[in-house]
């Protein structure tokens, strides 16, 4: 069985080899752009003009749908993370900080991390 990938630096890493291997140059792309779009689009047709019930139950039902639909929105975007050499990580807490520090959440920050921690 291959090697679970478990952080965000390794997913970037491996898609980064990937591409690599399959001489794909890793260079600004507008057309990845539009395909993480589409993806999110597909997704959101799927729950288009449900009501919040209707939404949850079909989330329920086809849940599939959205694990494959999130993990292709995440290899797109290590993809695109490394056409414009940014470090997903370093992005992501970066805009955390400053969402957190926008509504003031910065306890429940600390208290999740601890929870996080003690779960992994």
């Amino acid at each position: 069985m291959p090697k679970r990938i478990i952080t965000i630096k390794q997913s970037q890493l491996l898609v980064k080899k990937f591409a690599e291997r399959n001489k794909w140059p890793d260079l600004p792309n507008v057309d990845k752009f539009d395909h993480l779009h589409e993806e999110l689009i597909e997704m959101s047709q799927h729950l288009r003009y449900k009501s919040e019930k209707e939404r949850k139950v079909f989330v329920k039902q086809n849940k599939e749908i959205f694990i494959d639909g999130i993990g292709d929105l995440f290899f797109g975007l290590c993809r695109l993370a490394n056409q414009l050499g940014v470090d997903i990580a370093q992005a992501f807490n970066l805009v955390k900080d400053e969402i957190f520090r926008k509504y003031n959440y910065k306890n429940i920050e600390i208290n999740k991390s601890k929870k996080l921690k003690n779960n992994y």
